[in-house]
């Protein structure tokens, strides 16, 4: 009789215990043993935590299978949090080791010493290689012309916007990274783009399991692995590999130590001058190929989602379209553009660009940091391992801020007087801290140089009789890009400038 008192006894003191989520976390939800409370499949996993603000606050924790989450959506709060050294690792997901070559290679997925060898190697080589300068700006505009002249063999018809918006955002990463570029019409470059968009696709289904129950890849069998879309996300990345290894072979046939060219030539001297040095950071040939791959992922689809869903604004709202480019036809003669340090000369334009930031959202969960320590925020504590998530795209909904947070009002960047108002409160679309974006910069001037060219020679407009929808992929993962749409282009007449 004690015997079996004694097992009850402990059997629920063990329930008590799994079910009960610790008390120094901050509030949120701990659902079952083992399990923990997954999360809806049906719809976006950043609308499910913006449900769960007004019932459990600014930090909320949610144990998904054997992950404890802790999301933080307050502008204030992902500030303070993102500022912390023991707050910038990134945690040991699955589905971040394919990104990274298996190994937490280059710099969005690596941790520690690597991480930060490769971020300022990258940051210093974009500097070396124009980002920020004038000689980088010009290369934008040469796109830029590119692409006008292939927009006109497009006009008049209802169409997708055409593939070469894509392929001109590519070549300006790909000639800092490999002196590289592709025609507008080149398959290889449309293929580029295809394997950048697809990969982010990879991520969206069940695959995510394998990151909230790290144990599940060792024991499942190859047939789980395929449904699951672990050997779908596995393939993507290995074809990703075989092209930039034939780049980088390349690269290492015509090196000339004297002249280098890119960033590839870059690093492969550094990996020369450092060869047999004891370092926790070494120059290797995989962590070089992560970091491309890196490069060309986050250089080329957040623009390209950013620009895209740009357009489709602009389409809708047809009058903010308008007043943009009598603004551009004032400020700007025709075929010829503004750098971007004169972009005060076109106050609604940037209005415009940081209003689609803020309403789109491209990337609405930061992709996820981990605790490599136990530390205290706003009185909670966030154990060693913990998965820390900042929910940018509640900033930019919070009522709190923005006077009309789930509407498309450019007037929320604009001062009374029509000049642009830089307002920095709740403004997040390239993160904040030690993990922020490496290409902010370069995103910013390719934005403003692509729209600038684009609204100064077409017009763009919704085919006859549609509505368009600002709708978004339905199960967006880490990029929220807009749902496949068509739109008429019109080439533009030219327009007597009026001062």
């Amino acid at each position: 009789m004690v015997t079996e008192f004694l097992l009850f006894a402990l059997v629920f003191v063990f329930l008590h215990l799994a079910f009960k989520k610790p008390s120094r976390l901050p509030p949120g939800i701990w659902g079952l043993p083992i399990l923990g409370k997954l999360p809806d499949t049906s719809t976006s996993l950043a609308e499910q935590v913006k449900k769960l603000r007004p019932i459990y606050g600014d930090i909320i924790t949610w144990r998904m299978g054997s992950r404890v989450n802790v999301f933080l959506c307050n502008y204030e709060v992902i500030k303070r949090a993102m500022a912390k050294l023991e707050l910038s690792d990134r945690p040991d997901f699955h589905t971040y080791s394919v990104f990274s070559s298996g190994s937490m290679l280059g710099i969005v997925f690596s941790n520690g010493a690597l991480w930060q060898k490769n971020r300022r190697f990258a940051l210093r080589q974009l500097r070396d290689l124009g980002m920020g300068k004038t000689c980088l700006e010009e290369v934008m505009q040469r796109e830029a012309g590119y692409l006008v002249q292939d927009f006109k063999k497009h006009t008049g018809k209802e169409q997708p916007l055409p593939l070469s918006l894509g392929v001109a955002i590519l070549n300006v990463v790909w000639k800092m990274i490999a002196d590289m570029r592709y025609e507008m019409d080149d398959p290889r470059g449309q293929e580029a783009i295809e394997l950048v968009v697809s990969g982010h696709e990879s991520l969206q289904g069940p695959v995510f399991l394998f990151d909230l129950f790290p144990w599940l890849l060792k024991v499942a069998p190859p047939f789980l692995k395929k449904k699951l879309g672990y050997d779908k996300l596995q393939r993507w990345m290995e074809r990703k590999l075989d092209k930039v290894s034939e780049v980088l072979k390349d690269h290492k046939d015509t090196l000339d130590p004297s002249h280098p060219r890119d960033l590839i030539d870059q690093y492969l001297i550094a990996m020369d001058h450092t060869k047999g040095e004891a370092t926790d950071a070494p120059y290797t040939e995989l962590d070089l190929l992560t970091m491309i791959i890196d490069l060309l992922d986050a250089g080329t689809e957040t623009t390209l989602s950013t620009v895209r869903w740009a357009i489709l604004y602009l389409a809708k709202y047809p009058e903010v379209q308008a007043r943009v480019q009598k603004e551009i036809d004032q400020e700007v003669p025709r075929n010829s553009f503004l750098f971007y340090n004169e972009r005060n000369k076109l106050p609604y334009l940037e209005a415009v660009i940081h209003e689609v930031h803020r309403i789109a959202s491209v990337v609405p969960l930061a992709l996820s940091h981990a605790a490599s320590a136990d530390i205290m925020l706003d009185g909670y504590l966030i154990p060693k391992g913990t998965v820390v998530v900042p929910h940018l795209e509640f900033c930019h909904k919070d009522s709190q801020i923005w006077e009309q947070p789930n509407e498309f009002n450019p007037d929320h960047f604009l001062n009374p007087d029509g000049s642009f108002n830089n307002r920095k409160e709740g403004f997040l679309p390239f993160g904040t801290g030690r993990r922020a974006c490496v290409g902010e910069s370069l995103t910013k001037v390719e934005i403003f140089v692509l729209l600038t060219a684009l609204l100064q020679n077409f017009t763009f407009s919704p085919p006859q009789g549609e509505t368009l929808k600002t709708e978004r992929e339905p199960y967006p993962t880490i990029i929220s890009a807009p749902k496949p749409y068509r739109v008429v282009i019109e080439e533009r007449q030219s327009v007597k400038r009026e001062k």
